[in-house]
């Protein structure tokens, strides 16, 4: 992905944040195999979902799961 669709991609994501005030991105991270994990805090999964597929234009392609922090 190139550095100007990655722009791209994030403003779609900061325009429809505007709409959820309680929701946080924190970014998005990847390994050198390209496996990434996208760091969210929200109240549900679901709302998560519902960013994405706004910003997209098409739901998440892998889940999204609630996690906790215990460490």
């Amino acid at each position: 992905m190139s550095d100007e669709e990655r722009k791209e991609i994030m403003n779609r994501f900061y325009e429809v944040l505007k709409e959820y005030p309680d929701v946080r991105f924190n970014g998005t991270y990847v390994d050198e195999n390209g496996m990434g994990i996208c760091d969210w805090e929200a109240p549900n999964a679901e709302v998560v979902r519902e960013i994405v597929e706004k910003a997209l234009g098409k739901p998440p392609v892998d889940p999204v799961v609630m996690v906790k922090r215990v460490l």
